[in-house]
């Protein structure tokens, strides 16, 4: 407890007038009475940290601010707004590590970023242990001969019947992806065919 109020009285001098250091050694700080406890926070708790962490890390320098996102992506009860934030940071170095990580994000703000973001950001997101179809959906259309290849690769992710045509039209010259798709056991049959078809002599 004690520690914890030396903490509080820490974040109000941190906010309110501190300089950049002093924001980033308390955002630590905080970060780690977090981390400590977080499987046993309740909501509420976990909503009071994520308010707190979100002040001390606006308009701070990227090197900390990916530092913060590499603590957090893994964690399950990782504070909503700030994961958000985290992941949704121009520089990639920041939105990566939750892009590809964090269990935190919804299908919905998924999609919102791969609809938005370049292709690094595409990237992050094609390589998360599971991927819906409707997220797929906007990464064979957006996504670059990287991002295509790696998700059609990834074994966790999921596409509609829609998606799968797509990936086999974009693999039409490009034998890596053709070969990624071939040897997919949720491949339709009928988009196989086609795979067959247009594949090269490779």
């Amino acid at each position: 407890m004690t520690d914890t109020r030396s903490i509080l009285l820490e974040l109000e001098d941190a906010i309110t007038g501190g300089t950049s250091e002093k924001r980033v050694e308390t955002l630590r700080r905080v970060t780690d009475l977090f981390m400590f406890g977080a499987s046993q926070y309740s909501e509420e708790q976990i909503g009071v940290f994520d308010s707190v962490i979100a002040r001390l890390a606006d308009d701070i320098e990227a090197r900390a601010r990916t530092e913060l996102a590499q603590r957090l992506a893994e964690v399950p009860q990782a504070p909503l707004t700030v994961i958000k934030t985290l992941a949704t940071d121009d520089i990639i170095d920041v939105a990566a590590p939750i892009l590809t990580h964090s269990s935190r994000l919804d299908d919905e703000t998924l999609v919102g970023i791969a609809e938005k973001k370049g292709q690094d950001h595409l990237l992050a997101i094609s390589q998360r242990h599971s991927i819906s179809q409707q997220v797929t959906d906007v990464l064979v259309v957006r996504g670059n001969q990287q991002v295509v290849r790696t998700v059609a690769q990834n074994a966790g992710a999921r596409f509609s019947d829609e998606g799968f045509g797509i990936l086999v039209k974009r693999s039409e010259g490009d034998d890596v992806l053709a070969s990624h798709l071939g040897v997919r056991k949720d491949m339709p049959k009928h988009h196989l065919a086609c795979l067959v078809e247009t594949a090269s002599d490779a």
